[in-house]
């Protein structure tokens, strides 16, 4: 008698993770980054929705209001999101009352300590706060400040992942809403909201596909869904496609622009991955070619993340190949912060047990190579964040520089790079020339509001043309290609931008292309795929 078939997701199924009802992202795994964006973001937005929902909507028909804090409202979605308000409320209490300790010792503690010992202040410290930071002034010996002691939290009983979960559900085309400021419940009959931590090895069984109708039938009851529900889940899933022929050893190495500023590559059977964010397939884009989450291969031997911004670190995308990695390698974190956690503990919070952390000029040694951690400065509107920074793959003396959003404006950095790791054959870089102003993403950590006048001048932006020009020459490039800033059509969920050809951040673009080939290069502003020849 034949076995019946195995079964695994569709290719058009996304999981959309969440903590405490919103889109995850990397700051809603700390307890004390998520107590402040619960206190300071996600509760304004979710009761100004609740007292006028015609405000969002209104709001929302203006494409330059898309990716401010309004709920993509749908029909049913009102009383869902109040119900659902109503009925989570208590639950986040202990997390309001860790943002509560935190703005206690930012606003009052702090401010009221002038160059004494800090022994007695210990002693004030509120309870949540209390044996989980430490205090200290900086340099001046007056102006005092604090950091987490992280282990703590995670260990604490602020962190629960009983407040994690994922939503999934199919999708027939590119177009999502913006995902970060609508709650993720569950509006239809389609959509199934499953709470579980994001570190559980269910997921990776979920992903990883290849099971009998008996394992899928544990694995639902696992996953704690019964009647409806399960069957909605278990519909999901088809049967498991013929595997694609594993490359061998010996396949040809390759680099492969997968979208926004992901790129693939493969040299002598060793994979890379950057910023993971791949867009899922089996929906009506199949002829555009792109590279998508089927195209990855079995195993990725490393996962190279430049920042902690949610378009370099989707949290959707990582879940999703989890079980394929082998090590994430991440830039050094400065000190626990409230601007700049430790990313090597949200990615152990995320499941991920390999995290190697570099900084400045380290180097990991790779079969045929080496990684090499360059400086990144900018993009992160002049706050003190530690955890970022270009990767520099030399393979077998081929030299490509992730750039990510580096901005140069330092003209003197790049000349120290290069006269420290010599020149680079191929640059890939950002160029997102305007930004959003510094309060879009952070505004919620900081202590106060900054003024209009700051925020507007301090910005989460990339190099224009005459920064990335630079950067080209110092590094005496030949081949630079510039990432497609957010314009390809699966990035909706976390990036609303949409430039047209007058758009400075086109026009820096285009200028740097025409730049580099003037002089004889090889440039392109990237979009959708590109099969990339890399220089020997």
């Amino acid at each position: 008698m034949a076995l019946p078939p195995l079964v695994s997701l569709k290719r058009n199924v996304i999981a959309e993770p969440a903590v405490a009802g919103w889109y995850a992202w990397s700051y809603l795994l700390p307890p004390f980054t998520l107590a402040k964006y619960l206190k300071g973001h996600y509760r304004n937005i979710v009761e100004s929705y609740l007292e006028e929902p015609e405000a969002h909507r209104t709001a929302l028909e203006q494409a330059r209001f898309q990716g401010g804090p309004f709920v993509h409202g749908r029909e049913g979605s009102y009383e869902r999101i109040r119900d659902w308000y109503e009925s989570v409320s208590g639950q986040y209490a202990r997390l309001y009352e860790l943002a509560d300790a935190i703005d206690e010792l930012e606003q009052k503690i702090l401010p009221g300590l002038d160059g004494a010992s800090m022994e007695p202040v210990y002693r004030e410290l509120p309870e949540p706060l209390a044996g989980r930071v430490e205090l200290f002034y900086n340099r001046d010996n007056r102006t005092p400040d604090y950091r987490f002691i992280e282990p703590l939290f995670y260990a604490s009983p602020y962190f629960d992942p009983g407040l994690q979960q994922v939503r999934f559900s199919t999708i027939e085309q590119d177009a999502r809403e913006f995902a970060l400021t609508t709650p993720v419940l569950e509006y239809t009959p389609e959509q199934v909201l499953v709470t579980v931590p994001l570190a559980s090895p269910l997921l990776d069984r979920v992903f990883a596909g290849g099971l009998s109708p008996q394992e899928l039938d544990g694995l639902t009851a696992d996953l704690g869904l019964a009647g409806e529900r399960a069957e909605t889940f278990k519909g999901f899933f088809e049967e498991t496609p013929e595997p694609a022929a594993a490359a061998p050893q010996d396949a040809p190495d390759t680099v492969e622009y997968v979208g926004h500023a992901c790129v693939f590559v493969r040299h002598r059977g060793t994979t890379f991955l950057v910023d993971p964010v791949v867009s899922y397939s089996g929906y009506s884009h199949e002829s555009d070619g792109r590279f998508t989450l089927d195209d990855l291969p079995e195993r990725i031997d490393h996962v190279l993340i430049t920042h902690n911004h949610q378009d370099h670190m989707l949290l959707e995308t990582l879940l999703r190949i989890r079980h394929r990695v082998g090590r994430v390698v991440v830039a050094k974190s400065a000190g626990a912060s409230l601007v700049d956690p430790g990313l090597t503990r949200i990615l152990g919070a995320l499941g991920f047990r390999d995290v190697v952390e570099l900084d400045d000029l380290d180097t990991l040694e790779t079969p045929g190579g080496t990684i090499t951690a360059l400086p990144f400065l900018g993009e992160h509107g002049d706050i003190r964040i530690r955890t970022k920074c270009g990767w520099l793959l030399d393979l077998d003396g081929t030299r490509i520089l992730f750039a990510a959003d580096s901005t140069n404006i330092s003209p003197q950095l790049y000349a120290q790079v290069t006269a420290t790791v010599g020149q680079v054959d191929t640059v890939f870089i950002g160029m997102e020339s305007v930004g959003a102003p510094v309060s879009w993403l952070y505004g919620p950590l900081f202590p106060e509001r900054l003024e209009r006048r700051l925020d507007a001048g301090r910005r989460l932006k990339g190099s224009n043309f005459e920064q990335a020009a630079a950067i080209v020459d110092t590094l005496r490039a030949r081949t630079v290609y510039v990432y497609a800033m957010g314009q390809e059509p699966w990035l909706g969920a976390v990036m609303c931008v949409e430039y047209d050809e007058k758009h400075p951040a086109m026009i820096d673009s285009d200028r740097l292309v025409a730049y580099v080939r003037e002089r004889g290069g090889t440039s392109k502003r990237l979009f959708l795929q590109e099969s990339i020849a890399v220089r020997p």
